[in-house]
């Protein structure tokens, strides 16, 4: 193959593997997107993790083609400006100084982290990707699991509107039901006017000990009938529970967005750990076959080596 001829072959490639990785960029923060609206961020739905973490690993393997091939310093700013640029629109509508800002410092450390890879690999005898790629993809990681974070951080009206004592009240919904129907209609009097919680702790004692908890002694009940007597009342202990947990919750309101920032921050770099796990057991298997099928070659280049001797 003469040099022009294999020039284009080279550029093709490339643009292939930049085209590649930019679709597939996109794709991660259409997922991510819909992660940070749909607010379900400690839930493990398979409408996010798996199409999630198959992108994050075709990106990983992408850009190791593309970094492990770089010549010259124009081409290392490329990935960085892509990345910049798609995390960028993706935190825009969250406030463009904090887009600007959380996108370009993510951007540029991961440059420089691509840098160290390069030099790694510049510097090695024998090709060893899980060694030589690791600084550039951790980075990669670290970089898109912080911009999703920032995400779910700027996202803050969302996530301080959620009531939180609706939520808390919801998980304890049938164990309430569970404990009211044990304890029987024929043990709550018809013309009750309040409920004490005695009768619920000899049924459900791990029920009494949270609502104890709460500050909730006894429940104001004001029913016409029997009839729908254990709904009516499920209903006027989740009442009481709600405004328990509302007086709890509301001074620490202002810290929830940057706490469930750093939680999800966590659960992503999870996910991007085991990614990167996958990523060391395939990496050789994946370079021989690129390999085989002639996307990419091997070659041996002679190095010169000085010595001190006597």
């Amino acid at each position: 193959m003469n040099v022009p001829e294999r020039g284009r072959t080279v550029f093709i490639k490339k643009t292939i593997l930049y085209g590649l990785f930019t679709v597939f960029l996109i794709f991660l923060f259409t997922t991510a997107e819909n992660f940070v609206q749909n607010q379900k961020y400690f839930s493990l739905t398979k409408d996010f993790s798996i199409p999630y973490l198959i992108i994050l690993l075709v990106l990983l393997v992408n850009s190791v083609l593309i970094s492990q091939t770089i010549k010259n310093k124009k081409e290392a700013v490329t990935l960085p400006i892509i990345f910049f640029f798609l995390s960028f629109i993706f935190l825009r509508k969250y406030g463009v100084a904090e887009a600007f800002l959380g996108s370009f410092l993510f951007s540029i450390y991961w440059y420089f982290q691509l840098k160290k890879s390069k030099s790694l690999s510049d510097n090695s005898l024998k090709i060893n990707l899980k060694y030589t790629t690791g600084p550039g993809l951790k980075a990669f990681l670290l970089s898109v699991s912080a911009v999703i974070s920032i995400a779910v951080m700027l996202n803050r009206k969302n996530v301080e509107s959620v009531d939180v004592e609706e939520w808390a009240t919801k998980i304890a919904e049938k164990p309430i039901e569970q404990a009211v129907q044990t304890g029987g209609q024929e043990a709550i009097p018809e013309d009750i006017k309040s409920l004490n919680l005695q009768s619920i702790q000899s049924s459900n004692p791990q029920l009494f000990s949270v609502l104890k908890s709460f500050g909730v002694d006894e429940i104001s009940v004001n029913l016409p009938s029997s009839e729908g007597l254990t709904n009516n009342v499920t209903d006027t202990i989740k009442k009481s529970m709600s405004d328990q947990i509302n007086k709890l919750v509301e001074p620490y309101k202002k810290y929830f967005a940057p706490t469930l920032a750093l939680l999800v921050f966590g659960i992503l770099q999870i996910y991007g750990s085991l990614v990167y796990f996958i990523y060391t057991i395939i990496c050789n298997t994946l370079l021989l076959l690129l390999k085989k099928t002639k996307f990419i070659e091997i070659q041996k280049i002679p190095a010169e080596q000085e010595k001190i001797v006597l």
